[in-house]
């Protein structure tokens, strides 16, 4: 117990979050460009200042910058491939320098489908064996063999372990990005059968949001944290928000019921924070255009705040 307060006190006095927003739209349809206007939705419904009053350093290191090139839709099976590895290429030295300057980064999105940036950006400059607990309702694992949309936010998942096309899965020069071992799904309730037999056949390892339900959000993380143990050093948290039910998150883009509570998503992520294992996590697709009044905005701001007070780092 000494040691854990010793630890607990050192990193509290050390440690900054650093805030990143990625206000880009490159993987999802564009009916859906809401997301890309969520970084600064957050902002402006007070995420920085609510962050800063739990006693942190925080910082707002602005947008990810990228001058993207036309988008193309010409394959059905694959949309728009050129803007998601710009993207991606843009983003994996704006993480890798928020961690090298000492910010626990805190990623704003946007969507998925960048998540090969934001993975380089963490192995580059963590060096050190890192694994993936991925909050969504879906499991992003589909490849355009499999794909019912052609959509690359629901391949990401796929293309970090190395499914998929060399374009989207080498975008770095080497594949995979990470070993399945190191990959936690968390939430999922939403998979095409051919996905689903995927990852029966992969060593992801996933957590419904029905055993969510079951144990409780704290219990299911502590799983999910036990798994990944003997693979990896250090831990990131991507969270989709349509890993919420809809019922308690309206903006989403592709709402599925039956999703984990705030309540059950809130304690998942404090016994992440707690762990001294996080060394990073992103906030993505939520939908500003669904959110008037910002009342949702602020509940992503409420777990996002209770991941903050639980932060501890000690890797």
């Amino acid at each position: 117990m000494q040691r854990e307060n010793a630890i607990f006190q050192r990193t509290l006095d050390k440690l900054k979050i650093g805030v990143l927003g990625i206000p880009f739209n490159v993987g999802w349809a564009e009916v859906a460009d809401g997301i890309a206007e969520a970084p600064e939705a957050l902002r402006t419904a007070g995420l920085v200042k609510e962050l800063s009053a739990t006693g942190r350093e925080v910082f707002d290191l602005g947008d990810v910058q990228c001058d993207l090139p036309k988008r193309d839709s010409a394959n059905p099976k694959l949309l728009n491939p050129p803007q998601v590895i710009a993207l991606s290429k843009a983003i994996a030295p704006r993480v890798a320098e928020c961690v090298r300057a000492g910010y626990f980064p805190l990623i704003l999105g946007g969507e998925d489908s960048i998540l090969m940036g934001i993975v380089d950006g963490l192995s580059k400059s963590l060096n050190k064996r890192f694994g993936l607990i991925y909050f969504d309702a879906h499991g992003d694992f589909n490849t355009p063999e499999t794909t019912p949309s052609g959509l690359i936010g629901g391949m990401n998942v796929a293309a970090v372990a190395g499914r998929g096309p060399t374009n989207l899965t080498n975008i770095f020069g080497h594949r995979p990005q990470l070993p399945e071992e190191s990959i936690v799904l968390f939430g999922t309730r939403d998979l095409d059968d051919p996905e689903k037999a995927a990852l029966h056949n992969s060593k992801v390892t996933v957590i419904s949001a029905n055993e969510i339900r079951e144990t409780g959000g704290s219990q299911a993380m502590r799983k999910a944290i036990q798994t990944l143990k003997p693979h990896v050093d250090t831990i990131y948290v991507h969270m989709d928000v349509d890993v919420l039910d809809p019922a308690e998150m309206s903006a989403q883009i592709l709402p599925v019921p039956n999703g984990i509570s705030l309540v059950e998503c809130g304690s998942a992520l404090e016994t992440a924070a707690s762990s001294g294992m996080l060394c990073g996590a992103a906030f993505m697709v939520f939908n500003a255009r669904k959110d008037p009044n910002q009342s949702e905005a602020r509940k992503i701001i409420g777990i996002t705040t209770r991941l903050s007070q639980s932060l501890v780092i000690d890797h």
